[in-house]
């Protein structure tokens, strides 16, 4: 007799039944752990967590959600990304993971979060509500376009003792996720769960100014061609950036160097295309986002509203949300967009990939071009 339990989460006698799981859908991606390993270090989370449908006592199609705290200049975003979801491929077509995703989202929402931001592109996750957001600059740097100035700054491999040190430098950025030290600990001892993660250093007559968080691009791991990186996250000075970029394209001798800069990036992107590397906007490459929770969004955003707006533009300003009715209200002004609309409103999209949404020409049309986009971040170690 067939017996279907879930959506729920995993329990600790299942998590070495989904973690095979896990690495059959994604043999590319995740390390052969050993099992002791695994068990000694689960934790039944306090929130997220890995969520299964299991069949005849096995995990058949599972996702996990993963909860953070994004700052932004103060203010913050609660955010839960959501990763891993894959189905045995002898159940699929069935709806499973579609279950497991409206189960989910309602779960992390009632959970306090504000941004849903899925690792993929697929129809499920449209189907979800969610769009491509973000307005970044993508550049693709070539041999002998960067200077290597290697008379001025110098660039070394991090080390785990260099964890304390990118955490203090990432967390000086203005928009960054509230991340324990442990992070950059855990990173640097199993870099390799990165594909092929490259670290560096970047310094000045033996003083840090930033590091590089580079690796091989997914289709750069399947070809094995290793003459193409690609930034996965950096911090600390842009002009060490800059020079610690031309350095490794010379001394790793790569062909390309793929490069996303966040559209408020306003002086890094002006001193690449001042050396004559073009760039194109597009949205954070690989992820989809939701807007899920706007009122708790914007209550999290008060010291960033606070600093663009003044006091009468504020005064009356709401922000309300009945399912997918998305509603921005400020006296008999309403500007009323379903939950795509109002995510790409509110994280940016290129003006190339979706048509503007017209705010007229009042005081809200004022206030919304004021507030929004709001910067665009990457995800970096908060990659799920």
């Amino acid at each position: 007799m067939e017996h279907w339990e879930g959506p729920r989460l995993v329990k600790r006698e299942e998590l070495l039944a989904a973690h095979r799981l896990a690495a059959l859908c994604f043999p590319e991606d995740l390390l052969e752990a050993p099992e002791e390993e695994l068990l000694a270090a689960y934790k039944p989370p306090r929130k997220g967590g890995l969520y299964v449908i299991c069949h005849n006592g096995s995990p058949v199609s599972e996702l996990g959600v993963y909860h953070s705290r994004l700052s932004l200049y103060g203010s913050y975003i609660r955010i839960a990304s959501i990763g891993g979801v894959c189905t045995h491929p002898d159940y699929r077509g069935q709806g499973l993971a579609t279950r497991l995703l409206e189960h989910a989202i309602r779960a992390l929402t009632e959970e306090g979060a504000h941004l849903l931001l899925i690792s993929g592109i697929r129809d499920l996750y449209e189907r979800a509500g969610c769009v491509t957001a973000g307005v970044f600059e993508y550049f693709t740097l070539k041999p002998d376009q960067l200077p290597a100035q290697e008379e001025r700054f110098t660039v070394r491999p991090a080390t785990p003792d260099d964890a304390p040190l990118c955490a203090r430098l990432y967390h000086q950025e203005a928009v960054h996720f509230e991340r324990p030290v442990e992070d950059f600990v855990h990173h640097f001892r199993r870099a390799e769960e990165y594909l092929r993660a490259e670290d560096w250093i970047i310094e000045t007559n033996g003083r840090p100014q930033a590091y590089l968080f580079t690796g091989l691009p997914w289709e750069a791991l399947f070809l094995q061609d290793h003459t193409v990186r690609e930034v996965r996250e950096y911090a600390g000075s842009r002009l060490a950036l800059v020079a610690g970029l031309g350095i490794l394209i010379s001394r790793l001798g790569l062909r390309e160097l793929r490069f996303l800069v966040p559209w408020q990036e306003v002086d890094l992107i002006q001193m690449l295309r001042g050396y004559g590397v073009a760039s194109a906007a597009i949205p954070l490459l690989e992820h989809t986002m939701r807007v899920v929770n706007l009122p708790g969004l914007m209550t999290g955003l008060n010291a960033y509203i606070a600093a663009r707006l003044t006091e009468k533009l504020r005064r009356g300003l709401r922000f309300e949300q009945n399912g997918e009715r998305y509603v921005l209200v400020r006296g008999r002004e309403r500007l009323a967009l379903d939950g795509k609309a109002m995510t790409r409103l509110i994280m940016g999209v290129p003006p190339e990939m979706a048509t503007g949404v017209d705010t007229g020409q009042g005081t809200l049309a004022e206030i919304v071009a004021a507030l929004f986009p709001l910067p665009s971040f990457l995800p970096g170690l908060n990659y799920r």
